[in-house]
Formats: C-alpha cells, sequence, structure tokens
C-alpha cells in the first residue's frame, strides 16, 4: 500500500467537490480520498464511501499518477456522448444565456449542435457543466439608473451614513430603528411543503388587509409598532414617532425609512424635530439595506404561509402572536436572522431580456 500525501490546496479543493461536485461519482471519489488523508484502512474507506476495495485503490492510483484532474475523469464503461465533443462553446453559450428549463436547453443544443437528446439526457448533460436550477433574484434599480450605479450608492450610503450610525448602537451611543410598513392581505400565501402528492389550500377573499407599522431596533430587535385595518399614513408614522420617544432611553434616537411620500410629508418632519428624533432616509430603491424587510418575509413564512384561516380574525391573530413571540420562541431566529450584513449587487449577471 502506498502512501499519499496531499497538498494544502488539494486539500481544499477535496473538502468541497466531496460534497459540491456535480457528479456523484466524483463525489464519492472525493470521500475516498477525504478518508484516506485522515489515515483510514482501504476496506473501511469502501465502506463509508459507499464503493468497492477495488475503486478505492483506482482512485488513489489516479490521484498519484495526474493528480486531482485524474480523479476528476469518470471511467465510463459505455460510449463516450456526443455532447462532449461541444462541450466548451455550450458551456460558454450558456455562461452568457441561461436556459429558462431544459425543454429550452434541449432546442438550443439541437440548433448550435445538430444534435437532439431526451430531456433526461440534457439534464444530465446541463448538471455535468456545473449548471443546476437556481432561482433568480430580483435586483431593485432606479429607472434611470444601471445596477452598477445604484450599487455604488449604496454602498457610499452603507459606508458614510448608515454604518457609523450602526456602531454607535452596537456601543450603546445611539437607539437605531429601522422601519417600515407591512400589508398584510387576508389571502392565500403559497408556499413549499414536502408532501408525496400536491396538497391544495383554501383560498381567502384577499380584499381585507392588515396593516403593520413597525420600528425595528437594530441591537435590541424591539418591534415597536403600529396597526390598523385601513390604510397607512401620516397619521400612522406620528403615531410610531411618538411611540418610539416613549420607548426611549435617553439616547438619540436614528429612525431609518424608505422614501414613501407619507413618511417624508411636512407634518412628519415636524413632529421628528420636536421630539428629538433623526429621520435617516434610504437611497430609492434600497429595501436590501432595510433590516425589517427581513423581518416581514419571516413572518410571512412563519405564521401565512400554505395555511388557511378560517376568518379575518384568526389571521390577524396569527400574525400578532408571531410578533408577540419574537423576543421569546423566535428570538434564536431574529438573532441569526437580523445581523449587520447587508446584501449588496456589485458584479452580479444580469439577465437579458
Amino acid at each position: 500500500m502506498r502512501s499519499v500525501a496531499f497538498s494544502a490546496s488539494d486539500l481544499e479543493a477535496i473538502a468541497h467537490e466531496r460534497y459540491h461536485h456535480p457528479e456523484p461519482r466524483v463525489q464519492r471519489k472525493m470521500e475516498a480520498l477525504w478518508l484516506k488523508h485522515h489515515g483510514l484502512t482501504h476496506e473501511r474507506i469502501a465502506v463509508l464511501a459507499g464503493v468497492s476495495r477495488s475503486s478505492v485503490q483506482r482512485c488513489l492510483d489516479d490521484y498519484l499518477e495526474g493528480g486531482l484532474e485524474q480523479v476528476r475523469r469518470c471511467r465510463c464503461r459505455g460510449s463516450a456522448s456526443q455532447l462532449d465533443e461541444h462541450r466548451a462553446s455550450l458551456e460558454e453559450y450558456f455562461d452568457r444565456h441561461p436556459p429558462r428549463s431544459v425543454k429550452e436547453a434541449q432546442q438550443v443544443i439541437e440548433q448550435r449542435t445538430g444534435i437532439r437528446r431526451g430531456l433526461t439526457q440534457v439534464r444530465r448533460f446541463l448538471r455535468r457543466l456545473g449548471l443546476k436550477p437556481r432561482k433568480a433574484c430580483a435586483i431593485p434599480v432606479p429607472p434611470k439608473s444601471t445596477p452598477q450605479e445604484h450599487a455604488q450608492t449604496q454602498a457610499q450610503f452603507l459606508a458614510d451614513q448608515l454604518e457609523p450610525r450602526l456602531q454607535e448602537a452596537r456601543a450603546g451611543r445611539r437607539q437605531l430603528y429601522f422601519v417600515d410598513a407591512s400589508h398584510f392581505v387576508f389571502a392565500t400565501f403559497l408556499g413549499w411543503v414536502w408532501c408525496k402528492v400536491r396538497w391544495c389550500v383554501r383560498a381567502a377573499s384577499g380584499r381585507k388587509r392588515f396593516n403593520v407599522l413597525g420600528a425595528l431596533d437594530a441591537v435590541s430587535h424591539r418591534l415597536v409598532r403600529v396597526t390598523n385595518h385601513s390604510y397607512i399614513n401620516a397619521e400612522s408614522v406620528c403615531a410610531l414617532l411618538r411611540a418610539v420617544a416613549e420607548a426611549g432611553t435617553g439616547l438619540p434616537i436614528t429612525l431609518v425609512l424608505d422614501n414613501a411620500r407619507y413618511q417624508k410629508c411636512a407634518v412628519v418632519l415636524d413632529l421628528a424635530k420636536q421630539l428629538g428624533i433623526e429621520l435617516l432616509y434610504l437611497p430609492s430603491y434600497s429595501p436590501n439595506l432595510n433590516l425589517i424587510e427581513r423581518l416581514w418575509k419571516f413572518v410571512k413564512k412563519e405564521c401565512l404561509q400554505s395555511i388557511h384561516y378560517a376568518n379575518y380574525e384568526a389571521f390577524t391573530a396569527a400574525i400578532t402572536r408571531c410578533l408577540d413571540e419574537l423576543p421569546t420562541k423566535h428570538k434564536a431566529a431574529m438573532d441569526s436572522l437580523l445581523t449587520h450584513k447587508f446584501q449588496t449587487f456589485e458584479n452580479v449577471p444580469i439577465l437579458a431580456a
């Protein structure tokens, strides 16, 4: 049995690819190498990696002969796929124009190579290219700006205005609140459930709505809120300002808000000045910088998705109960979710129309 010495870079690649390589066969090979690094016998490696004893030896021989590149090559008994001859060009094309479905990829492959394959074969080929279905992310960008320009504006706001106040809040020298309203419509929120057959959820009327205007403390995660069943307007914001002032501890108070018109009117600005509250307005189209947006998403997932409430009263009671339990039942989730790391959209690939 020959000894095998792994370099630090190879060990890092092995540790990653034993879980994340698109080919399960290569994952098992990487697992065998990882176990070999930890000094296990070949018999034990074969059991833990789910391969034969001879496969373990071949894997080690491949590594000693050609390194990880040779280990990654699958020894297929059948004939090689004709699509592999066009792999480089197809991979380059799909990197620039990601297909929206396997069927679309099938059509593209046939048009560019003249080779038609079934959907299952196309799906396997896409996975060999390292592709897998991922949900597209929406980037909030003003109509007259490019994503790069908007990302620069957000980065400058984060560094010059938001982060200094966050540091003061973490040091106990300021109370910093993130403010936003959520309008919970009495309707059906469809979500994912693990089941053998597709389930259905009864649809609600979708006419009534429960409005919650909240101010979320960036450090303690305390939520000060104002609710109603009609509309959020300047009066609602003024009521929230008074509630935040009453909950103050004598420290300077800053409220981070979006650019909704009812939050920037003269009535709100005058009251904030009287109460000694600083209003810090986010750049336009910047929900990713508002911490409370994560809270609204959590509430919808926790008590609304794929759940039917018989009436509007039960619907609002479930939301209220979830908000009341934030500092107790959901404290661990809040500590994990409401970190001061904000998503940015610098150097991200953009889908063309």
